[in-house]
């Protein structure tokens, strides 16, 4: 599948470097279920095991190939991490019980975008050339007759996420890769960045009319292109230096835009913010992109950047872990903040097992132990598990159910023995939302 995105990248990629414009064009399309199951467009799992909905912080994104996550030599089989991906861990971060779903579809333009979000506020089914014309995406209208779902998405949401514009701009580079002077290629960039802002304000106030309390982050657009490179007292431009001034300033018109819209929105009372993710690239092109190999989009380096730039417009922070010792397999983040304790993470056949007298301490859960038994009883307001060393069940609520993971069991360290659970044993009885994000090496654990 990817591969016929690809093919789509490197043409356009071929002639000029900066037919690659805005990092926004190709990639695959990404939806993952909200429910935490795979739709018939799920092509990632979703990050959700919460069985109680009114208290999940619901992110949504919507967008284009950045949104989906594409990055350089994706295949089918490739799992996005994305900025949207690392929104989503900064939701754990900060103590939030979260679900994310992400609807990125190669090639959107804006004018696309507003189409799609009438069909979706209006509930309609509709297909790939009614939303946008040769669209390079083979499931282009299995993912647009999904209004239904996108709509309850919108309808539920706490954040909605974006990256938008970049393929409107292409009227402009035709332009200057015709061979026009920079006049007229003004002229064509005044009447597509017009349009830019109409559709994306109409966009916005269709998703606030379905949910005018969620919280609304787009970000700016970034220029691929790095300064010409200079060796000694020499200059080596990698696209004529005119042009590059051009666009640039064409990223900037287009920042601009995007402020007066999100003034606008503001004023009426809306929650808009803008993650300046444009400054991130500059400087740091080559690192940030795949350009180097004929591929417009961020590297893991810029996706990094990206989510940073999104954590800061919407939390004003971005949290990460402490650096690990060598023989802990994992950290563990609570409520929001990292578990720092003597008696750290274990991991037995592949399963993290946590000590439970940190944990119910740092949940505020009341643990008594019965020495004779060796039964740990955990109580919460939204339930009480029972534990026992040894035994392949527990007691979740009062009602007896298997491990699905080896026994918990005591660990002696010095003078002093603690009781090692499988995080799943608490999760269920507890309703705590349990989380292991392999990218990060963390286990968040959320009321």
């Amino acid at each position: 599948m990817y591969s016929k995105f690809r093919k789509v990248l490197l043409r356009a990629a071929a002639g000029v470097m900066i037919s690659a414009l805005m990092a926004s064009a190709f990639a695959q399309p990404l939806m993952v279920a909200p429910n935490g199951g795979q739709s018939a467009v799920a092509y990632a799992a979703s990050q959700s095991d919460n069985p109680i909905e009114e208290k999940i912080y619901k992110i949504v994104a919507v967008g284009d190939s950045v949104t989906a996550g594409y990055e350089f030599g994706f295949t089918e089989h490739s799992i996005p991490y994305g900025y949207v991906e690392h929104v989503y861990e900064q939701a754990l971060f900060h103590g939030l019980r979260s679900a994310y779903s992400n609807y990125g579809v190669l090639g959107l333009k804006t004018a696309g975008l507003k189409r799609w979000m009438e069909a979706v506020a209006g509930g309609e089914s509709v297909k790939s050339a009614d939303i946008q014309s040769n669209l390079p995406d083979p499931r282009a209208d299995r993912i647009f007759a999904e209004t239904k779902q996108l709509r309850e998405a919108i309808t539920e949401a706490s954040l909605i996420v974006m990256t938008i514009g970049g393929n409107d701009m292409y009227s402009v580079l035709a332009k200057l890769e015709a061979g026009a002077d920079q006049t007229e290629a003004a002229a064509v960039r005044e009447n597509t960045l017009a349009s830019y802002e109409a559709e994306l304000e109409a966009s916005l106030r269709l998703m606030l009319s379905l949910q005018p309390k969620a919280e609304i982050v787009i970000a700016d657009q970034y220029l691929p292109i790095p300064q010409p490179i200079k060796v000694g007292e020499l200059f080596f431009p990698l696209y004529p230096e005119g042009d590059r001034l051009f666009l640039l300033d064409s990223v900037k018109q287009l920042r601009e835009r995007l402020n007066l819209v999100s003034e606008r929105l503001t004023k009426d009372g809306f929650r808009i913010r803008i993650a300046n993710v444009a400054s991130s690239f500059v400087g740091n092109e080559l690192a940030f992109t795949s350009i180097a190999k004929g591929d417009i989009h961020p590297s893991r380096a810029g996706y990094a950047a990206m989510g940073k730039a999104f954590a800061k417009a919407i939390w004003n922070d971005y949290r990460v872990v402490k650096p690990r010792e060598s023989h802990v397999p994992v950290s563990i983040v609570v409520k929001g903040k990292e578990l720092i304790s003597a008696n750290k993470p274990l991991l037995v056949q592949n399963r993290t097992y946590v000590p439970l007298r940190s944990i119910t301490d740092a949940t505020g859960a009341a643990i008594t132990w019965n020495a004779k038994t060796q039964t740990a009883s955990i109580k919460l307001q939204s339930g009480t598990v029972d534990i026992t060393a040894g035994s392949t069940t527990y007691r979740s609520n009062s009602v007896t159910k298997p491990l699905q993971a080896p026994p918990a069991f005591i660990h002696s360290s010095g003078h002093t023995s603690t009781l090692y659970v499988p995080l799943a044993a608490i999760s269920e009885g507890l309703q705590f939302q349990v989380v292991y994000r392999d990218t990060l090496k963390t286990v968040f654990i959320n009321k």
